[in-house]
């Protein structure tokens, strides 16, 4: 989760902006902090940080699905919709996207993808509001290939159910299937709130 303050700070000085990136791993944090070394960073759950007040909130690529924080429930999601709408300065925007269910309970899909030197294989199943998605990657380093197991476990959501949390919060809500030229995956939903000014 990216947070955005008015500031004068490094490179954020061009856009006017300073940022707050949040991640619960701290392997992430390092590695954005050598990408972004003028930006500020968190290690925390976005679920309990405190938020700063902000011109704009951002978390971008299902990270409000992730059933990272063994405590991350509905009414925790709803929890955070109050604390960003009550963070942001009026006319601020919260900039999100959510991944929906996507293939027919109780069956896997599979499939892959490769390129030069690579291949990731991925196998999904849903079970009631979970998806469980198994990813393998296979990385040529040198003449041997590098492998990398993960499981995701994410909450699934209804992008109708979420616009309507959000106004009843206060926000006002635009739901987008992309984000300018880049489409988001099948079914998958991008949402724009604005505090109203």
């Amino acid at each position: 989760m990216r947070i955005l303050r008015a500031s004068a700070e490094g490179e954020a000085k061009k856009a006017h902006y300073c940022v707050l990136g949040i991640d619960i791993s701290e392997s992430m944090i390092d590695i954005a902090r050598r990408r972004v070394p003028n930006a500020n960073f968190q290690v925390g759950s976005l679920f309990k940080v405190e938020i700063p007040p902000c011109n704009a909130v951002t978390s971008i690529g299902e990270c409000l699905n992730y059933l990272f924080d063994p405590d991350s429930d509905r009414q925790l999601l709803t929890q955070l919709f109050h604390r960003i709408y009550n963070a942001l300065t009026p006319g601020g925007i919260f900039i999100f996207d959510i991944a929906p269910g996507q293939i027919e309970q109780g069956t896997t899909v599979k499939g892959f993808t490769e390129g030069e030197g690579w291949i990731v294989l991925i196998d999904k199943e849903e079970r009631r509001e979970t998806l469980i998605r198994r990813i393998i990657t296979f990385r040529k380093v040198g003449e041997y290939y590098r492998r990398d197991d993960e499981v995701h476990h994410l909450c699934l959501y209804k992008a109708t159910e979420i616009a309507s949390e959000l106004r009843q919060i206060g926000f006002q809500v635009q739901i987008m299937r992309s984000y300018g030229t880049y489409n988001l995956p099948k079914a998958h939903a991008a949402f724009i709130a604005r505090k109203p000014t």
